[in-house]
């Protein structure tokens, strides 16, 4: 899974962070926001399973 941004005004998203899932499935990771944008995770698939984009997260900042 990849963790990606875009920044606010942009139309491109950027991987910021590759992360695996634990034996539960679960995701979890940190990063610090330095500008408004929106996050989300994307998944590029396998020989068996298809990718996958969830929809993105905006983040604004004081």
């Amino acid at each position: 899974m990849a963790l990606q941004y875009k920044k606010y005004g942009s139309s491109t998203y950027t991987t910021v962070k590759k992360v695996t899932t634990d034996k539960s499935g679960k995701l979890r990771t940190t990063v610090t926001a330095n500008s408004a944008g929106t996050w989300r995770w994307t998944f590029a698939g396998t020989g068996t399973t298809s990718t996958a984009t969830a929809y993105g997260d905006s983040v604004a900042l004081k």
